[in-house]
């Protein structure tokens, strides 16, 4: 089982700090969306990937004037960006060794950078904006599938991530904006591509959050979905939030681990100290070991 810590985990934000202890205890990285734009961000990567395993995830590397990535953006100028920015993030995988790349599943309606994690916004503009769903999912499906070829010219797999689901991002009249979000979309959207080369990348903490706001059991996000996941995000919280809480030895998704064992596996719990690093990815590796296949 390959485990690797998201750059969240850290306290801090300056990748070349990260890399440093990722060296000092052998640590692999996920590069996500945490950090800031800096010209020479990639140097400290380019420098010591031989001795780190690096993923890369979403909006790395963080471009230097800021947007939304939303792949199911009807907005030309916003779709253009997010286009972009996957294939050079697919390049820069194929530089340094990397097998996959993953991006979050789109979003319903234009959102603004401070819209991001900011579920009252995105439930005001659900009542103040038409939501078209159906012509999202589409245009979502289509991109997936075109970046995926591209991907697989530059002999990268293509992962995508399910959204979070909260209360919140549901407007009275049933609508949200957000994609992939509940089981049945999912599936059905791994059997409208039909593309082998594109996995999931199951997030179980959105998959609790979302089981809890859809009122169906999480176990279904791995009952349903095993045949697709290729990668995990692991951490834990209340149900009625993705806030990235440590996981234990009784958290939810743990049973599941065993049949999972050959899929890279990362530590998504955020801001903690080296101590709490540590111990997550030792339980982690600890929890693994004794679990069946």
């Amino acid at each position: 089982m390959s485990c690797y810590l998201s750059t969240g985990c850290f306290q801090s934000k300056d990748l070349a700090e990260i890399v440093v202890l990722a060296c000092k205890h052998n640590f692999d990285l996920e590069l996500s969306s945490s950090l800031s734009f800096s010209a020479t961000l990639l140097e400290p990567i380019l420098q010591t990937k031989s001795k780190v395993s690096y993923l890369i995830h979403n909006y790395f590397p963080p471009p230097a004037v800021p947007f939304v990535l939303n792949l199911a953006s009807g907005d030309p100028d916003t779709h253009c960006c997010s286009v972009n920015h996957c294939k050079e993030a697919i390049k820069l995988c194929a530089n340094i060794g990397v097998p996959f790349y993953s991006v979050h599943a789109g979003f319903a309606m234009e959102m603004s950078v401070d819209m991001l994690g900011n579920s009252q916004l995105q439930r005001e503009s659900c009542i103040s904006v038409k939501v078209d769903r159906k012509k999202a999912y589409q245009k979502f499906v289509e991109t997936i599938s075109s970046l995926a070829q591209f991907a697989r010219e530059n002999q990268i797999m293509l992962l995508v991530e399910n959204n979070v689901l909260t209360l919140d991002n549901i407007a009275s009249d049933g609508t949200f904006p957000l994609l992939l979000a509940d089981v049945d979309e999912i599936k059905k959207f791994f059997n409208d591509l039909r593309q082998h080369e594109v996995g999931l990348l199951l997030d179980v903490g959105h998959a609790k959050v979302c089981a809890e706001t859809l009122h169906v059991n999480p176990q279904s996000y791995f009952h349903e979905l095993e045949p697709f996941i290729r990668c995990m995000h692991l951490s834990d919280n209340d149900g009625q939030r993705d806030n990235n809480r440590p996981f234990s030895s009784n958290s939810w998704f743990v049973p599941f681990l065993g049949k999972f064992q050959q899929v890279p596996m990362v530590v998504e719990v955020y801001k903690c100290s080296l101590a709490e690093i540590l111990v997550q990815r030792d339980l982690l590796m600890k929890l693994t070991d004794k679990i069946p296949a």
